[in-house]
């Protein structure tokens, strides 16, 4: 007997951790590179 059920049906997303949702963590990824963006920034100006 065939299953009915589709081959590529994909599991539920999980939430991510310490967020409520997957913008969150991606805003925090984001911050996170602007502020290593401008600390080495920072460096590289400071022993220019």
């Amino acid at each position: 007997m065939k299953d009915n059920h589709p081959v590529d049906e994909e599991p539920a997303i999980e939430k991510p951790p310490f967020f409520k949702s997957w913008k969150g963590m991606y805003w925090l990824v984001l911050g996170n590179l602007a502020f290593m963006i401008l600390l080495f920034y920072a460096i590289t100006k400071y022993y220019e």
